[in-house]
């Protein structure tokens, strides 16, 4: 049977989200942990990959269970019990076999956190990208909305990335002040190239500083160059926050109480 995870994970001490031989991640840890439960090899797809650093609050995850039938409560319990503190598995689903994490999704959100005071934070280092110099906050609210509707993002797309389709449909472009000093950029689309939002930061942080023009994000778009746009921000700023799929496969709704500890139980 195939199963849906909603998987959170501090990618502070995480070398990204997908495999690499030598060093841990989040793919790593995963399948580890599935294959002791499993007792056999299991594969583990994710929604996308997500950096060196980079958080996730809803990297959705799918996988085939090698038996017919499974407890979720238990199968979520073991893994958060054998992963590393720094990964969850937060929600748990059985779905349609022809359920694809990557291939399925309509649409991802992130949200790059920024700390803009004149003193670091003790508690945020690890989540906020520390900006200590005064933003013209207007100038890159303004600009964020230049970044609306259907573009070519490959201005913003990192010059070593896979030749992939570079035009993204962007419905969600917004710079969120929470309170004083702590900033939040909330950006949703039906896809992303590579270090897109990262280089997006960038941008509106220089049209922020006064080092970029506030039509910067505009001319970078038409331009479609990537020196027209600015520096990569820093990683751990990054979070996925969610990934939407079509209502059809009900991912992750709330199930009453009784089915919790159900064989068969939706989620948890």
């Amino acid at each position: 049977m195939r199963i849906a995870i909603l998987v959170e994970y501090d990618g502070t001490k995480l070398c990204g989200s997908q495999y690499q031989v030598g060093v841990r991640t989040v793919q790593a840890e995963l399948e580890s942990a599935l294959a002791k439960f499993a007792r056999s090899p299991v594969t583990a797809i994710f929604s996308g990959r997500t950096d060196s650093g980079v958080h996730a609050a809803g990297q959705v995850v799918h996988f085939d269970w090698p038996e017919e039938k499974v407890d979720l409560w238990r199968l979520a319990w073991a893994l958060n019990g054998i992963m590393g503190d720094d990964i969850s598995v937060a929600k748990i689903q059985i779905v349609e076999d022809k359920f694809h994490a990557r291939y399925k999704a309509i649409s991802r959100q992130y949200v790059y956190r920024i700390l803009n005071r004149p003193q670091r934070s003790a508690l945020l280092r690890d989540t906020h990208h520390f900006v200590p110099l005064t933003l013209d906050l207007e100038a890159m609210a303004k600009a964020a909305g230049d970044l609306l509707g259907e573009h070519d993002f490959i201005a913003f797309k990192s010059t070593n990335s896979d030749r992939v389709n570079s035009v993204c449909q962007v419905t969600r472009a917004e710079l969120l002040i929470l309170s004083e000093g702590v900033l939040e950029f909330w950006i949703a689309a039906n896809h992303f190239v590579y270090n897109m939002v990262r280089i997006i930061v960038g941008t509106l942080l220089e049209i922020g500083l006064g080092k970029k023009s506030p039509e910067s994000i505009r001319d970078a778009l038409t331009g479609r160059k990537r020196d027209l746009a600015g520096p990569t921000a820093p990683a751990w700023g990054l979070c996925l926050n969610s990934v939407q799929y079509p209502e059809q496969y009900n991912l992750f709704a709330s199930s009453s109480p009784k089915l919790v500890h159900s064989v068969h139980g939706p989620e948890i």
